[in-house]
């Protein structure tokens, strides 16, 4: 299991530095998920983290997660906001 999500972590970078298109869909939804972020009670501006998970949005936002049947990242945010 952890080579498989080490292998797709690899292809995931592969894919952004090297075809555009996914690129500029990756961008779009980070740029999405931060201003979700941003508007939160929990999102410390300062540091650009989440004050209940810690996790560094910035980063996280970027990250390429699967979806529920609901339409919400499974591994994004913690409150369910996307």
């Amino acid at each position: 299991m952890k080579i498989k999500q080490i292998l797709k972590g690899y292809w995931s970078w592969i894919k952004f530095y090297l075809y555009k298109p996914y690129r500029q869909q990756i961008e779009k939804t980070a740029k999405e998920r931060i201003q979700i972020c941003e508007n939160c009670e929990y999102f410390f501006k300062y540091s650009r983290n989440c004050m209940i998970c810690g996790c560094i949005m910035d980063v996280k936002s970027k990250m390429e997660l699967e979806l529920d049947e609901e339409g919400i990242s499974i591994g994004g945010c913690v409150l369910r906001k996307w």
